[in-house]
């Protein structure tokens, strides 16, 4: 065989095998990606609606909603839905939100109750996201709030609240 000939063939085989190695080195790259992204949506919380004509909200919107500072939007009165106070994501969301604990939120919510200001988020008896979406779903003015991964297609996602990770 002519040596060209077998520097071209010996140059083709390695081309080939480092093209392989390359796209099962990016084939892996985007495994880990993709994992790595899950693992940040499973944290996030969706806060949602079931009404089509409610906006996307502000971080600082959802905020002022969830201390009783805004009672409107687009001026309709706006009623709120919490779960239950063992749920871990009650907790977990307003830590997130807010920085402050379910005691912390309890004793917020009794003062402006007491005062007349607000009223806190309704409890949902049954401590499921059916029965959440079921009471959201009655009326298009309520609003809840639960993980984004787990809520359905016909709700309205007004705002994220994305988890910081550390």
């Amino acid at each position: 065989m002519h040596p060209k000939l077998c520097f071209l063939k010996q140059r083709t085989e390695i081309l080939h095998i480092l093209s392989n190695v390359i796209v099962r080195f990016f084939s892996f790259i985007l495994i880990l990606l993709s994992i790595n992204f899950a693992s940040y949506a499973a944290d996030d919380y969706a806060v949602f609606t079931s009404n089509p004509d409610f906006k996307s909200l502000s971080k600082n919107k959802v905020r002022m909603i969830f201390k009783g500072k805004v009672k409107r939007l687009q001026g309709k009165q706006i009623e709120l839905s919490d779960w239950s106070e063992n749920n871990p994501l009650r907790n977990d969301f307003y830590q997130i939100l807010l920085g402050k604990d379910i005691a912390q939120m309890n004793a917020y919510w009794a003062s402006l109750s007491f005062s007349g200001k607000a009223r806190p988020p309704k409890v949902i008896r049954e401590d499921t996201l059916q029965a959440l979406i079921s009471w959201v779903s009655a009326k298009h003015s309520r609003i809840g709030y639960a993980k984004l991964e787990s809520l359905p297609d016909n709700v309205y996602v007004l705002y994220i609240v994305k988890k910081e990770k550390q």
